[in-house]
């Protein structure tokens, strides 16, 4: 009985040190996974901090290229690289050390182009959003933004001003949220429209108005003047770098678009017999993105008015697939009060203006087109990721991608 209760001493005390000796082990093993994890907490921490200063810098001033050489910064260190890699993209590598442990950032940005937006204005004036009314993709205005009754904004919106509604009951509807105070602004000039034009484009000076009409063969049917003939030429050959610039007169547009193109009207800023495009039939994409992977894309710049011509080929329905920017004017119908009811504008893409533009007019209860169009406005959403060729930009960037 006396061996058998030593050996069960034994035993019971070998065990009991086995398992001390285990729970030292894996207490010494969670500590050491704790540190491991604090400090590539620490270093990744360090490295996002750095990449938003980076970040920040180039809000501020988008030409900045400096970087950070090693800067001290919670218990550890950091520099970063800013490095141009082409087609506007810029990219912001951040290397961190916290201890023995090494963190690295990489982000990816470019320019903000206002083609981001589906709808953005300047001076919005004495015009409401009521029920009925929806507003796909992003939406920006400089005004306030006025409401009655129940419209609806599909993605993210901001004004720069305040929301006004009529009464109590007013409940739009800003699925992507809604905030005030944000300054988007207009840019001063199409400056940067005119140099890539002159670098790789296509210009046209003097006062005659140009007419280009796309072919979904890829080639582009263009004359100068009411008189002259027309030409034809491969748009890759035409304006290599897709940008296509009127500079004193203004354009005349329609077809289908096979490829990435931008065209733009120049003139002096409120002379608005310069400077303006007619939208004279249909322009559409070869290929719909709605229907499927899209490579085609449109944008129609003016320094004054995008219009929808007055003529035949309008009197029943009009498409339009592009991203529309009206710099100092509107997006408008043509004698759009005395035009008569046209029917409906099947707008794929976005309007950017300064003014709010009208395109037709009504009356009764319910409302009854009297002249111009209704609207029908969908957001292409690639253009919150993607834009036409050196189309205007805000002036600070957006990311693109983020890698840890």
């Amino acid at each position: 009985m006396g061996k058998a209760s030593l050996l069960m001493v034994i035993g019971f005390s070998t065990a009991l040190l086995m398992i001390g000796s285990n729970i030292s082990k894996v207490s010494n093993s969670a500590m050491d996974n704790y540190l491991f994890y604090y400090r590539s907490s620490m270093a990744h921490d360090i490295a996002a901090a750095g990449t938003n200063m980076a970040a920040r810098e180039l809000w501020e001033n988008a030409g900045w290229r400096a970087g950070f050489g090693t800067k001290s910064f919670m218990g550890g260190t950091f520099n970063s690289t800013v490095t141009d890699l082409g087609s506007n993209q810029v990219k912001i590598t951040t290397t961190s050390n916290y201890m023995d442990q090494t963190s690295v950032i990489s982000v990816i940005l470019q320019p903000s182009s206002f083609s981001r937006f589906g709808y953005y204005s300047d001076i919005e004036g004495n015009i409401f959003w009521i029920t009925g009314d929806t507003v796909w993709g992003p939406m920006h205005t400089q005004d306030n933004i006025r409401v009655s009754g129940k419209p609806v904004f599909m993605q993210r919106t901001t004004s720069l001003k305040r929301l006004i509604t009529t009464n109590r009951s007013d409940r739009p509807q800003f699925l992507g949220g809604y905030e005030s105070g944000v300054n988007v602004e207009l840019p001063s000039d199409l400056n940067p429209l005119v140099t890539a034009a002159n670098n790789g484009g296509k210009v046209f000076s003097g006062g005659d108005s140009v007419c280009i009409q796309f072919q979904s063969n890829g080639n582009v049917k263009w004359k100068v003047g009411a008189t002259n003939g027309w030409n034809t030429d491969p748009l890759s050959s035409f304006a290599p770098n897709g940008v296509i610039l009127v500079n004193g007169a203004n354009v005349r547009i329609s077809g289908t678009l096979s490829g990435r193109a931008t065209v733009g009207a120049i003139g002096p800023t409120g002379n608005n017999k310069q400077g303006n495009i007619f939208i004279d039939d249909d322009v559409i994409l070869n290929s719909n993105p709605q229907q499927g992977s899209s490579g085609d894309m449109l944008g129609l710049v003016a320094e004054n008015n995008v219009l929808i011509t007055n003529n035949v080929a309008n009197k029943k329905d009009v498409q339009i697939q592009a991203s529309v920017f009206s710099r100092s004017g509107s997006f408008t119908a043509e004698d759009y009060a005395s035009r008569p009811s046209s029917g409906t504008i099947q707008l794929l893409g976005g309007i950017i203006q300064s003014a709010r533009g009208p395109v037709g007019t009504f009356n009764g209860n319910p409302p009854r087109l009297v002249s111009g169009f209704l609207k029908n406005y969908k957001y292409d959403e690639r253009f919150l990721y993607d834009a036409p060729p050196f189309f205007p930009t805000t002036g600070n960037f957006e990311i693109v991608s983020w890698f840890e």
